[in-house]
């Protein structure tokens, strides 16, 4: 059985990832990156126009030059707003297009899971890698990644500006930039595994409150409001603490992102003003300098705050990536088989099984279910009857031996023909929060509506379908909360007579039903599934008593196969699990 929770992948191997969703939207990429040149075009324009109007305007005595200059500039300003709103509006949609691809693939990708997979991960944290995860990245493609090659651009324009003008000057300037490249790398190294800690906590915070919306019935039935609020409690400080961590961090090497351009601006002061007074720096040239530095303080302060977003997108990323690229969905053949016509043979040779290699759960399970026949499969519980019953969709391969469906191994079938030929009932039904009518037509969409009424009679949802507020229209609500228990288990046995399947599978499927309800199913159920092959599970003898055969689970074998009349004779195992209910019979 494969891993179905992979650690989450390294830095480089999550932008590797994120880099062709990135290149998906060149397009939208290549409007900001031509923006952003042009931004910084503009951007060290008017400070190169600021410095010729003092020099040639204000200090040259050209009043004539001082409209035109200031025309100038303001155009270009215009022009600048202009580019940046663009730039912007670009790098916005290119997030929002990320954000909505990734969650694309995680939703697709959790269709396609195995089972196992949700057996191993809580509701919570499987939501979570969908959305909290997700929302870092968004920020980070869409206006991280073009604002830092805007910064870098903008950097590289300055450098070349100001070494034109005077290059002891700027070498001072850049004195400051080694300590920058520093604070920036431990800044890197240090925020990115809290990064990680972080996006761990809020998954498991989010599955504590998942779990609490969910089972909120035995919360308050049993009291254990307290117990639930401790909980999220805990998760919640847990969440607090490595997000503080992560500020701690972010406090300490920040403000020296922005401190340090600071210095550069000081020492420019100081040495810049000294030539100025001595006159070998113009007044013009010596505001272009301080000019240029001031615009440079917020990519430098920009660079820092991406690379913290970068940090967290990544270790985002990676969480979600380890899923998508790692947990595979059931192989299934390149060459598929087809299922012959008609009825359909059910075959189970020599099947073991056992969740995520633990203790065996079937322990060479032997049994052949004829077409047509209906086999009740009994146990005490944890004998092993639903996860037997969970092998004939194939929404687990046996660990050792094969289950066979119209005499072929059910992992050399297409998983989309082998689930359409196979209806499943399970214990606790889901409904879908739409009308009823199509919860009903879920399995089988262009059915014939007198198909439809014919098995809601069948499975007695016609006996309560009138006192719904619209009828078959009757919107149900999340999990089918509108229905009763018994209600919501007479609709999942009707849309599975209503698919048409040739084998069905019940999983304990009048266990919220009540006695004489249980018995007009028992008696339409027969007619109903009348070529169809059957296999049900139970907890009451009634509702068995409508198979051809019994089998008996017990730790993971068959004890004992037979008509269920003749297994009530023997007084054995089939006797003993149903007690008192034998004497009746």
């Amino acid at each position: 059985m494969q891993d179905v929770n992979p650690s989450d992948l390294t830095l480089w191997p999550t932008l590797r990832h994120l880099y062709p969703l990135w290149r998906e939207q060149w397009r939208l990429v290549l409007v900001g990156l031509v923006c952003a040149l042009a931004f910084t075009g503009l951007s060290l324009a008017i400070p190169i126009l600021i410095q010729r109007t003092i020099d040639e305007a204000i200090v040259g005595g050209d009043s004539g030059l001082l409209l035109p200059f200031l025309g100038l500039i303001l155009v270009i300003a215009a022009f600048r707003f202009g580019v940046n709103f663009v730039r912007r509006y670009s790098t916005a949609r290119i997030g929002i297009a990320v954000e909505a691809r990734l969650r694309g693939m995680m939703y697709d990708a959790y269709l396609r899971f195995p089972r196992a997979f949700y057996d191993r991960h809580a509701t919570g944290e499987v939501i979570s890698r969908a959305t909290n995860d997700i929302y870092p990245v968004r920020y980070f493609i869409g206006w991280g990644v073009v604002q830092a090659i805007q910064s870098v651009m903008m950097l590289v324009g300055a450098a070349i500006v100001l070494i034109s003008v005077n290059a002891r000057l700027t070498l001072i300037a850049a004195l400051a930039m080694p300590p920058i490249a520093v604070l920036t790398y431990v800044f890197a190294h240090k925020v990115f595994p809290i990064s990680r800690v972080v996006q761990a906590k809020k998954g498991n915070l989010t599955e504590a409150t998942d779990e609490a919306v969910i089972g909120i019935e035995m919360v308050q039935a049993f009291g254990r409001e307290n117990d639930v609020r401790s909980r999220f409690g805990d998760r919640a400080e847990a969440v607090r603490v490595e997000t503080m961590r992560q500020a701690g961090i972010e406090a300490r090497f920040l403000p020296g992102l922005i401190f340090l351009p600071s210095l550069a601006i000081a020492a420019v002061l100081y040495f810049g003003g000294k030539d100025a007074i001595a006159g070998t720096l113009t007044i013009g040239e010596f505001t272009l300098f301080i000019t240029l530095l001031l615009q440079l303080v917020w990519p430098l302060e920009a660079l820092g705050w991406i690379i913290n977003l970068g940090q967290r997108a990544t270790a985002a990323a990676s969480r979600s990536f380890a899923w998508l690229g790692s947990i595979k969905a059931l192989a299934e053949p390149a060459d598929p088989a087809h299922l012959p016509d008609g009825p359909l043979t059910i075959r189970l040779e020599n099947v073991r099984f056992s969740y995520g290699g633990g203790s065996e759960v079937l322990s060479g399970v032997e049994l052949e279910v004829a077409p047509g026949e209906i086999v009740a499969v009994c146990g005490a519980t944890g004998a092993g009857k639903t996860s037997l019953l969970n092998l004939l969709p194939r929404f687990y391969d046996p660990t050792d031996g094969r289950v066979l469906v119209g005499g072929i191994d059910s992992r050399h079938l297409g998983l989309a023909e082998l689930r359409n030929s196979v209806a499943l009932v399970t214990q606790k039904p889901v409904l879908f929060s739409v009308p009823l009518r199509d919860n009903l037509l879920a399995g089988r969409p262009d059915a014939d509506w007198a198909d439809v009424l014919a098995a809601c009679e069948a499975a007695g949802v016609a006996a309560f379908v009138d006192g719904l507020p619209d009828g078959y229209d009757t919107l149900i609500g999340e999990r089918g909360v509108n229905l009763s228990g018994g209600q919501r288990q007479r609709v999942a046995l009707a849309r599975a007579l209503v698919a048409r399947s040739r084998v069905i599978v019940l999983d304990d499927p009048m266990s919220a039903v009540d006695t004489e309800t249980e018995r007009h199913l028992v008696a339409t159920l027969r007619p109903a599934v009348a070529g169809r092959t059957v296999l049900i599970s139970g907890q009451r003898l009634s509702t068995i008593l409508v198979a051809d055969r019994a089998v008996v689970l017990k730790d993971g074998r068959i004890v004992e196969n037979g008509l269920p009349q003749d297994l009530i004779r023997l007084g054995g195992a089939f006797a003993e699990l149903f007690g008192d209910e034998t004497l009746a019979a």
